[in-house]
This record gives C-alpha cells, structure tokens and sequence, in this order.
C-alpha cells in the first residue's frame, strides 16, 4: 500500500515498477490521488502568456465531474495518471530488484511546492487532478488509490508529442489545440507540403498583415478575443482549395497565402460590421465562415482571371453583387454545416458581375516579386 502523507509531509515515497514503454522509460505505480496532485503541475498553453506550454485549457466542469466520480463510486476505475519528471532533482528513484524493476520512487514536495517551476508535470488527467488535493474549498481532499505512470527523461518536445499522441489517437478532445501542436512539432517546409490548408491558416493567424490575427483560437487557455476556431479554419481554406481553380493552380503556399489575405482583407472591407461584432453575426462563424471560404474560390478564380489579385480588385468584385444581410437573424439564418456554408456561396456568386482573361504565369511572376 502506497504511503499516504498529509499535505504538510516533505517526502513522499511510493513503491514503483521501472521500465520502459516504446522508448520511454517510465516508473509505474500506485497512490492516493490527492498526492499525485500535490506533487504535479498542468502546464496550460497560452499564447501570449505560455506559448511553451503542453496543455489545453482546464474546463472546470469535467474537473468537477471527475472529481464526484472519483470520490462518490463505489466501484469504478479510469486509466493512469500520466505525469512527466521535469527536474530530476526533486526525485529519487533506487532500484532494489534490477531483473523485475521493483523499487522506491522518493518525491521532495517540499522543493515543488517551494518552486513556482513546473518539476513534475500532469501529460495527462489534469481533470482527474485538478481538485482533488483539496486546495479549493468544498472539495475535500481525496485519498482514493489510484494507478499512475511518470516517465523519467523527457524532453519537453517528446512530451508535447506524447500528450498529442494520447489525445487524438484514444481520446478526441479540442481539435484547434491538436493543430497548432502539430505546427510547433513540424517544420513550417513540411506542414506546407503535408497540409497546405494547415500551413496557410497558421499564416492567416499569425502574420502582421493578416485581417485574421489576433481572432484565431488555437486550443490552450480560452480567450474570448479569439473567436475563430484554428480547426474551423482549416476547414473552410481545405472547402477553398478543393476544387481546381486558378487558385489551386498557383501551386504555392505562400503565394496561395498573400492571395488568401488579400481575399480576407477584402471581404473585411466588404462587411466591416460582422468583423467588429462577430457574436452578432455569421459571416465569421461556422458555416458562415466555410461560405465565405467557398465563396472565395471564386472570387478569387474571377480576380486572378482578369490579372489582378489585390484587395481592392476583390472588393470590387464582392460588391458587384446584391447587398447581404450577415446578421445572425439576417439572409443566412438557419445554414449549417458543409451544405449550409456551399448554399450561402452559391446564393452570393449567382449575384456576382462576370469578368474572364489573363496569363496566370505572369501574374505568379508578379505576386512572386511582391511577396519576396
């Protein structure tokens, strides 16, 4: 039976099983939950805040939920904690049996809880965790044995890797968080070649000049500035660029990004109230957005057509048209989804001034320049 000390002891010894599991090697074992939170940390991503950070943002109803689980069931059981020794300092492992890996895992709390540092953090069941050390009044500590594992030499890229591994290949959780992990594990060289929609929405989010920074959310903490999922995104450029046009001719990632930009900065010309409040509106929402995405392969097909590609040139395109009412009680209230967002392209481009005839060569010469 694991030793189960109070909140105030400075040690915390456990009996462990040492091995390695492909390629980790990993102390396993088992102990009250209200110590393996004591003893661990999540680190939540955050954009501005955290950007080295492993974790998505703590949603507090699971944590409770997992919480009267733990502490209610008579009978239950959930897979192990699995932890990551960051600082090797606070721990020490003594194999007593080196045939069957048996030995004694010793934690110094004292040193974690003196550190502001992450020593030891939670690769996955922070919501399992989260209350269960007592440190929020109405949710007494829990002494519940439980099974964990905590590898012992990970990088931190190794861990971001794990955590993205066990999420998306056992358990689907915030998609936008998923990607931009595989954006900061991945060369941007091979994110363009492997998923050019990923490749030109991280541009979208990030670049200076893009009409779309600052309002992409890409997992992490939540942030009520960010209203356009990074997942949503993709999405909606994957709708843009699946079907052959002179877009998907240009056969470019960057050049097929300034073009996008500039297609997004006219449509932001183009409806400037749904930017500035896009609660109330759809146009950057959902299928909303998957139209404006669908729509835009047009637009820009029709633009490219006639040699031009700048925002004005779009714009002028855009407002050929009839006039749309993008409030969320307006002309497009009701459409969901992939059909909803190809219905709402379709209305608008049936409205649309026809033009045709340029050399796409020499207009892929010319971006090219400009972009340089």
């Amino acid at each position: 039976m694991a030793k189960k000390p109070t909140r105030k002891s400075t040690k915390f010894t456990v009996p462990v099983v040492v091995s390695a599991v492909m390629g980790v090697r990993v102390a396993r074992g088992y102990a009250p939950i209200c110590d393996l939170a004591d003893i661990s940390k999540p680190d939540i991503y955050d954009a501005k805040h955290n950007p080295t950070g492993t974790q998505r943002d703590l949603s507090p109803k699971h944590a409770k939920d997992a919480y009267e689980y733990v502490g209610t069931a008579k009978l239950g059981f959930f897979p192990e904690v699995f932890l990551s020794l960051r600082d090797a300092n606070v721990a020490d492992l003594k194999v007593t049996n080196q045939e069957r890996g048996f030995g004694m895992l010793e934690i110094s709390t004292s040193s974690i809880h003196r550190s502001d540092e992450i020593k030891i953090s939670r690769v996955d069941g922070n919501h399992r965790l989260h209350f269960a050390d007592g440190h929020e009044e109405g949710f007494p500590r829990l002494d519940t044995v439980v099974s964990f594992c905590i590898a012992l030499d990970l990088t931190l890229d190794q861990e971001i890797k794990l955590f993205r591994d066990i999420n998306n290949n056992q358990r689907r959780m915030n998609t936008s968080h998923l990607d931009n992990i595989s954006l900061r594990l991945t060369s941007e060289q091979v994110i363009a070649r492997r998923d050019p929609a990923l490749y030109i929405a991280s541009h979208l989010r990030d670049d200076s000049d893009s009409p779309l920074r600052g309002a992409v959310y890409d997992g992490g903490r939540s942030d009520v500035t960010k209203f356009i999922p990074l997942r949503t995104l993709k999405t909606g450029l994957e709708y843009m660029l699946s079907r052959p046009t002179r877009l998907t001719s240009l056969d470019d990632p960057k050049i097929q990004t300034a073009v996008i930009k500039n297609y997004f900065s006219a449509v932001k010309e183009w409806q400037p109230e749904a930017w500035g409040s896009p609660k109330e509106y759809l146009m950057l929402r959902g299928a909303g957005l998957w139209g404006v995405c669908f729509l835009g392969a047009s637009v820009i097909d029709r633009a490219l057509g006639k040699g031009k590609y700048k925002p004005r040139d779009m714009l002028q395109i855009l407002r050929s048209g009839r006039e749309w009412d993008w409030h969320k009680s307006g002309d497009f209230q009701g459409y969901s989804g992939r059909s909803g967002a190809l219905q709402i392209s379709n209305l608008i481009t049936a409205e649309l001034e026809d033009g045709s005839g340029s050399s796409l060569k020499s207009l892929i010469a010319e971006i090219s320049d400009e972009i340089e």
